[in-house]
């Protein structure tokens, strides 16, 4: 039986204390090392993990990964995957370089977090898909234009038909 993820950080987390507390460890190191186990890097992996695969649940066609992700389909003309990810890659140090440049030149960074987050929720999704389904790829680009070419459609017509309820 499979258990989550985070059900393993809790109990890496309970597995650190018993080792504490197993060298004779008072309750108050015990419950650092707990906590420190519990909620190390590692956590915000898990988290991730757990967000690109609630995504991946929905599937393309979901109007919420449609919204999150057609900022970076749409501007680029990605015809592979090996494209996709080095493009995803090189987007992303792009992003991190500019936080950098921020931190130094204002001494904070002010840019949103959220391009971080999108940024490598694709990379993971981008691997993913290299790792389990390579041969999607194409069929995933085609049904992602596909849906946005239809909304898009959709939105020019309902905007002229309000145009046209405006003028009556």
């Amino acid at each position: 039986m499979a258990k989550s993820r985070t059900d393993r950080d809790l109990a890496r987390g309970r597995r650190a204390a018993a080792r504490v507390r197993i060298h004779s460890g008072s309750a108050l190191t015990a419950a650092c090392a707990q906590i420190e186990a519990t909620f190390s890097p590692s956590i915000y992996h898990s988290i991730l993990k757990d967000r690109v695969a609630a995504l991946l649940r929905r599937g393309a066609a979901h109007p919420d990964v449609r919204l999150r992700y057609r900022a970076l389909i749409g501007r680029q003309p990605i015809t592979s995957l090996e494209a996709a990810i080095t493009l995803a890659r090189r987007m992303r140090c792009a992003e991190l370089e500019s936080r950098g440049s921020a931190v130094r030149n204002c001494g904070h960074c002010s840019r949103s977090r959220f391009t971080m987050m999108r940024l490598d929720e694709v990379c993971l999704i981008l691997r993913l898909l290299r790792r389990h389904a390579p041969m999607r790829f194409a069929d995933l680009m085609t049904e992602i234009r596909a849906s946005d070419m239809t909304h898009a459609r959709g939105a020019a017509i309902s905007g002229a038909a309000a145009e046209r309820v405006g003028r009556v």
